[in-house]
């Protein structure tokens, strides 16, 4: 069974979410979900709750505490919102799920709350709103409704308000689209009980790790800084590709385009200078080149079961790890490419590819040949920015080094000595768990 997102109603309709995707069962229609924080507790337990409606909009954000206080204060709400009041034993069972299969399943008595939210000045204040949720009420989770048109600007552009990383424990937090509710009574949510989880139920010896990479967005990039350490200590027990994404310019501000024999463009960076959009796409190219040069295949996949070793071409590259971090680290290109700021350009990336014993000659003739094909199949490859794929797992959210560490460990069917050694202490975890 993949991992979902359930809601269930009287007349078994089912909403599933899979792979970070609402899918809506008998019509098998799906939703697409950002996820801006994600506790442990939906990583390793499916965890179903009743849910509330706010029937206010996230921009009158007085209305809304206003209305948490009235529900809090609330004897009869069939789901509870005070966290003064004693909370009702967690249960924990076995449950059949969709498809037949035994799920452990946390139920409880706490609600999920829905809230509407339709302009993209709202979304400063959503991090301070998730701190009031968490320590002001015993909601398990907030689910931000968006309007249409922001959910799909989020998605293609993501906006600065939310170039948040959580750190420490704080509430469930997940953007979706309107229409995903349209067609279902808000005003009688009681009798829908909604499934959260964000677990990685296919479990192998060696991860595979797919990673969407943005040369203009820290957010993006700073994964292969803050986990290069771990990434090269783990090199024998995962793989990794990368993904990017390039767009046509009628739908991105045209200040983001570049032309070379047709027209590409990127999503707006974090920082700009006169070739900046040109330097990001060559760059992409390049890197796909320096990758594919000096990726190495796992030989252990070839001793693993089917289902284990599905891609024998599954690869890991340290090269291009220390390459990214050279890339993008300020002193290091002040001493190789005399820039005391972050330089892509081509003359900056030879030296550094010099530096680490990579042949120039190969990536600059890579690219020279491969350049039209990569970039039309980046073309194709349309994601939301901070999307990382573990087995095949999706998951949208801008991660941080601990969350990056949990969510890599956590698809291991036995972790290796450099997940038991970070995790070790962790009170979340029992012993038996981490094995």
């Amino acid at each position: 069974m993949k991992n979902v997102w359930k809601v269930f109603s009287p007349n078994m309709l089912h909403i599933i979410l899979i792979l970070c995707t609402l899918k809506i069962f008998p019509y098998d229609k799906e939703i697409d979900g950002i996820a801006i924080d994600i506790p442990h507790t939906f990583i390793k337990n499916k965890v179903q709750a009743k849910g509330i409606y706010l029937n206010v909009d996230f921009e009158n954000l007085d209305l809304v505490k206003a209305t948490i206080n009235k529900y809090q204060n609330d004897d009869n709400l069939y789901c509870n919102l005070n966290k003064d009041k004693k909370e009702e034993e967690i249960e924990k069972d076995e449950k059949k799920g969709y498809n037949d299969e035994k799920d452990d399943v946390i139920i409880t008595n706490n609600c999920l709350v829905f809230v509407n939210i339709k302009y993209k000045d709202s979304l400063i204040n959503v991090q301070a709103f998730m701190e009031y949720m968490y320590l002001k009420t015993s909601a398990i989770g907030l689910i931000f409704v968006c309007d249409n048109f922001l959910y799909e600007n989020e998605i293609y552009k993501p906006h600065g308000e939310l170039n948040i990383t959580i750190l420490g424990i704080n509430i469930l937090t997940y953007l979706i689209s309107y229409d995903l509710l349209s067609e279902y009574d808000k005003s009688d949510f009681n009798k829908y009980i909604f499934e959260l989880y964000w677990g990685i139920e296919n479990k192998t010896d060696i991860v595979h790790i797919i990673y969407n990479l943005d040369f203009g967005k820290y957010f993006s990039y700073s994964f292969f800084i803050y986990m290069k350490n771990f990434l090269l200590e783990l090199k024998n027990y995962i793989t990794y590709e990368i993904k990017f994404s390039v767009h046509t310019n009628f739908i991105i501000d045209p200040r983001f385009c570049f032309i070379r024999d047709s027209s590409y463009c990127i999503s707006e960076p974090d920082y700009i200078n006169s070739n900046m959009v040109r330097e990001v796409v060559e760059q992409q190219v390049r890197s796909l080149c320096i990758y594919k040069l000096t990726a190495w295949t796992n030989t252990k996949l070839q001793h693993m079961p089917i289902e284990d070793n599905n891609n024998v071409d599954r690869t890991f590259s340290e090269k291009f790890i220390h390459y990214i971090n050279a890339l993008f680290d300020l002193g290091f290109e002040k001493k190789i490419c005399s820039s005391g700021s972050i330089d892509l350009t081509k003359k900056c990336s030879d030296k550094i590819l010099t530096h680490i014993n990579v042949s120039v000659k190969e990536v600059n003739d890579c690219f020279l040949k491969n350049f039209h094909t990569y970039m039309k199949n980046m073309i194709k490859s349309k994601f939301y920015v901070y999307t990382i794929v573990i087995n095949d797992k999706v998951f949208k959210i801008k991660l941080n080094k601990d969350m990056s560490i949990r969510l890599i460990c956590s698809a291991f069917k036995s972790m290796p000595p450099r997940c038991l050694k970070y995790l070790k202490g962790d009170k979340l975890l029992s012993f038996l768990e981490m094995k």
